[in-house]
């Protein structure tokens, strides 16, 4: 991932748009709560939004909501499914593990660009990560959105998401 210093630099609506709502809901705390987090009212960003649920000692990432778009460009729907339970063969240059170990650490949102590929090319796409702690302090949820959009052909190849080794 190429780091954006704000999420604004990465010239997303929808991601301005996550980032304004979790604003919103953080107020003049550290960080939102999931239970804040009303999926009604991002209903327009619902397609590509991935929510997770932090696990602590050790850290493991579990994938609680994948919207549709995002099911689609990884091949299935990994719903339920473990980060470190998944091959990510479509992203080649971002370590989804330590993004998270950082939003675990910072507390804060972490935006920028990654490189999707296909079996054919490589497709810059914007995402951004923002944490959620049900008691202010310990990140225990996040949520995303991958501003990623396929063509049909491109679609048709994709590296699906498969099982770690």
């Amino acid at each position: 991932m190429i780091r954006a210093a704000h999420i604004a630099d990465l010239g997303s609506q929808p991601l301005l748009r996550l980032e304004a709502y979790w604003l919103e809901k953080r107020g003049s705390r550290a960080m939102p709560s999931r239970a804040d987090i009303d999926p009604a009212d991002i209903k327009e960003l619902l397609p590509q939004i991935i929510m997770a649920r932090i696990e602590h000692d050790p850290l493991r990432v579990k994938y609680s909501i994948v919207g549709t778009a995002c099911a689609r460009s990884a091949g299935f729907d990994y719903t339920g499914r473990y980060l470190d339970e998944l091959a990510f063969d479509s992203e080649s240059d971002t370590d989804w593990q330590e993004i998270y170990r950082e939003i675990v650490r910072e507390k804060k949102p972490i935006g920028g660009t990654c490189r999707f590929r296909t079996a054919d090319v490589e497709i810059p796409y914007r995402v951004a990560v923002f944490p959620l702690s049900n008691d202010g302090i310990r990140v225990d949820h996040t949520i995303a959105y991958e501003h990623l959009t396929l063509s049909l052909t491109e679609m048709d190849h994709v590296l699906p998401v498969k099982p770690a080794r």
